[in-house]
């Protein structure tokens, strides 16, 4: 196998691993998610292959995969729009905590395989904590030093998208999460 190959592979296995904890299959994600996922899995292995590097990169481009499946699962649900928009994700938590889901949006969720207390309780929660990583680091504010992205903060973005992902992936009835 030549250099790229293996390297798409590892960048594969990273991702199959990494969903796989989560008991979620990669063909329930849209399409902009699972490349949001590859260029994590990229800078990972450029992270490894550079020691001196910062996590930064990695810890944006799964919160992007996050954004991309908040957009992709919520917002073409009537009444959560605003998941769509070019918003931070801090802004988003504030939207989504001071919005009231009536019946039918509970519903519009349930029929997506998506639970409704999980959206309007522990996502604003989760999405906040991982605004939070994101912040504390150089990995939001367009790359303007803040503090060094460690590997103990790329871990903790990675448990708090897992949560997110899991929570939010659309499925079909009958399939398992």
């Amino acid at each position: 196998m030549d250099e790229t190959t293996l390297r798409r592979k590892k960048r594969t296995e990273y991702i199959d691993s990494f969903l796989s904890e989560l008991g979620v299959a990669r063909r329930a994600f849209a399409g902009s998610t699972g490349k949001c996922l590859d260029d994590w899995a990229r800078q990972i292995q450029l992270v490894e292959a550079q020691p001196s590097a910062n996590w930064g990169n990695v810890i944006l481009n799964l919160c992007r995969a996050v954004e991309s499946e908040l957009a992709h699962s919520l917002g073409r649900i009537q009444g959560l729009d605003f998941m769509r928009g070019k918003k931070a994700i801090g802004s988003k938590v504030q939207s989504l905590r001071g919005f009231k889901p009536d019946t039918e949006v509970r519903q519009r969720l349930s029929n997506q395989g998506i639970k409704p207390d999980f959206v309007f309780s522990a996502l604003p929660n989760l999405m906040s904590s991982l605004a939070a990583v994101r912040s504390k680091t150089d990995s939001a504010h367009g790359g303007v030093e803040i503090g060094t992205a460690t590997l103990k903060d790329a871990q903790e973005a990675r448990q708090l998208a897992g949560k997110i992902l899991k929570g939010v992936v659309s499925k079909k009835p009958g399939e398992s999460k």
